[in-house]
């Protein structure tokens, strides 16, 4: 009807209530409930974009979270008090067009026919009907003693229960229903969901768990001061890896052993020989996933090398529990038919026996106070990340040889080293500021875990070196400037980045052709903040507005590979003289709004406190 809608609009509801009791003098307990309602459209910016003229075939998203937190703290005597603390959090998820999946407005997936490569939808509905939710408990303590003059001692534990479901689900067209005629039939169609044993639909829970605990010793002696701690983590992945990868799915074995009881051995399935039931297969075809542990040393030094100067030092072993996407992801291990690589919807498969991600961490810094107000401080630090998801090496024959497919594991790695100058005006005559600027040297093996999968799915090698990971920013600076004076309080944000690595097409020297060797344009963003607060009887009422993009500045977050700016390419040179314009110009094609930092953005508000 040519009206004019929004393609990523967004509607949200988000309340917060806070209670604080001191029970008895020593004994405090805090409360806090947050509610968060959030309606939005799903899909990158360059999915939104190709509904253009379909708007109303883009599927709808609605999440909604609640949060309980709490906290009891409880001091014992002048040396020793303690917290009990935990929270639950949930978090429901959806995706849809229609919330019934059975609503007679879907219309056959053949709509989404379109003349060429170039061209947005001009018909079709999305069928996905997904959900999800997540559930996590949380329960936390820790204590401190002041055990004397030199030693603080500190200690804690912590237990984290996760409760997660997932059910996707492609809706698809009764089986009468699966051809059109798209110049006679009747588009509206009557839709099914099939069992989880088909490509369509994806099902799994699992509740996997998290245990830590650690124990700090805070030394004071004369001239420094030493903290020296260890930390233990514990996880259980709750969840099943195959027993024979060359056979993955338990829907549609390949081997005879698998498909029927071959008790002859011949490869051949005889009149008394019967066929294996999905529940004959569960019984050996999965084992569990193994429980992770790993300690973690941790160390701190600080000694005064001059009247107002200080240096600090830091080393420490983190443990990080891979994203559960890429532990379970494609839970049933069901793989494509044909030959080469076969994974499911171009992804590869989760593997719930990913080992933790380790980083060794360690820092070096001066710390000197100029005057009561202002310090400086030079920090350099290294970062050796071990263990990251990855796809290199993980490509698994099937059974036959005809085939692959490609499981997540833990082979990518990355190096970081960088070193941070901060000069900061504590608050002072209504006035604050800090200025802090990094040098830093990112480098790594992949910055996508399906990087190497999908190099090799579309016949290269994946890269053998360390190159620089997208998010590698050469220099950065963030100068943050606060003035309050007579209840008003008005504050600004400045950010200036050099420009982040991108992969060119093409390169004049071929063996500078590698992965993130070329950089986009440089970042640069001012936001503004300010607010005035006054007194309404019982109430505190504060007033702001808030300014996120100063002057409107149109940063080149994402370029084109050719030519590495966001609003120029050859390609459309190229196409006008290819392309007929049917649907949409070329013009709209090649301009990318995904391509630029989000404009200006003005918010006004009000705070009323009691």
């Amino acid at each position: 009807d040519s009206a004019v809608v929004p393609l990523g609009n967004s509607n949200r509801i988000y309340g917060q209530f806070k209670l604080a009791w001191k029970i008895l003098p020593l004994l405090k307990f805090t409360g806090n409930f947050i509610y968060d309602l959030n309606k939005f459209k799903v899909g990158s910016v360059d999915d939104k974009r190709k509904y253009f003229y379909n708007p109303d075939g883009n599927p709808n998203g609605k999440d909604i979270s609640n949060t309980f937190i709490f906290q009891l703290s409880h001091t014992l005597n002048q040396s020793t008090f303690y917290t009990l603390g935990g929270s639950v959090f949930r978090k429901e998820s959806k995706e849809y067009l229609y919330e019934d999946p059975h609503d007679s407005r879907y219309v056959s997936p053949l709509l989404f026919f379109t003349p060429d490569n170039k061209s947005f939808f001009t018909g079709g509905t999305d069928m996905r009907h997904n959900s999800r939710s997540t559930t996590t408990y949380l329960l936390k303590f820790d204590i401190s003693t002041q055990y004397d003059a030199m030693h603080l001692f500190k200690a804690g534990a912590e237990v984290r229960q996760h409760d997660m479901m997932q059910d996707n689900i492609q809706l698809q067209p009764i089986t009468s229903q699966t051809s059109l005629d798209l110049a006679r039939d009747n588009p509206y169609i009557q839709t099914q969901i099939l069992d989880v044993s088909s490509f369509s639909h994806n099902k799994y829970r699992h509740a996997p768990y998290e245990l830590s605990g650690y124990i700090q010793d805070k030394m004071e002696f004369k001239n420094i001061i030493v903290n020296l701690g260890v930390r233990y983590d514990y996880f259980e992945p709750d969840g099943v890896v195959l027993n024979d990868p060359t056979d993955p799915n338990i829907y549609a074995p390949i081997k005879a052993s698998n498909r029927f009881f071959d008790t002859n051995g011949n490869g051949n399935q005889e009149a008394d020989e019967p066929t294996k039931t999905v529940a004959d297969r569960k019984k050996y075809w999965y084992k569990n996933a193994v429980a992770k542990g790993q300690f973690s040393p941790r160390l701190g030094v600080s000694f005064p090398i001059t009247e107002r100067g200080i240096v600090h030092f830091s080393y420490g072993h983190f443990f990080q529990i891979p994203r559960f996407e890429r532990l379970y992801q494609n839970p049933d291990f069901k793989i494509g038919f044909g030959t080469g690589n076969v994974d499911l919807n171009s992804a590869p498969t989760g593997n719930a026996d990913l080992n933790p991600e380790q980083t060794i961490s360690a820092e070096l810094g001066v710390q000197q106070q100029i005057s009561d107000d202002i310090a400086l401080d030079v920090t350099a630090y290294i970062r050796d990340i071990r263990g990251l998801t990855g796809t290199r090496s993980a490509e698994i024959t099937v059974f036959g040889g005809a085939s692959s497919y490609t499981m997540f594991t833990n082979s990518d790695f990355g190096f970081i080293k960088g070193i941070v100058l901060t000069a900061e005006k504590r608050f002072s005559g209504g006035f604050n500021a800090k200025a802090d600027y990094t040098f830093q040297i990112a480098r790594g093996t992949a910055s996508d875990p399906s990087e190497a999968r999908n190099a090799m799915a579309g016949g290269k090698q994946p890269e053998v070196q360390l190159v620089p990971l997208e998010w590698d920013q050469r220099h950065t600076l963030n100068v943050t400037v606060a003035y309050s004076v007579n209840h008003w309080l008005i504050s600004s944000i400045a950010q200036y980045g050099s420009g982040q690595p991108y992969t060119p097409r093409s390169s004049q020297d071929l063996s500078t052709l590698l992965t993130n060797n070329q950089l986009k344009p440089e970042f640069f963003n001012i936001d503004i903040n300010s607010s005035y607060e006054f007194s309404l009887d019982v109430l505190k009422c504060i007033v702001y507005a808030r300014v996120f993009n100063l002057f409107d500045i149109r940063n080149e977050t994402g370029v084109f590979d050719d030519t590495g700016r966001a609003g120029f390419t050859t390609d459309m040179a190229i196409a006008r003289g290819n392309f007929n314009e049917r649907v949409n110009t070329i013009d709209q094609w090649y301009t990318r709004p995904d391509f630029y930092s989000e404009p200006r953005r003005i918010e006004f508000g009000m705070n009323l406190e009691f």
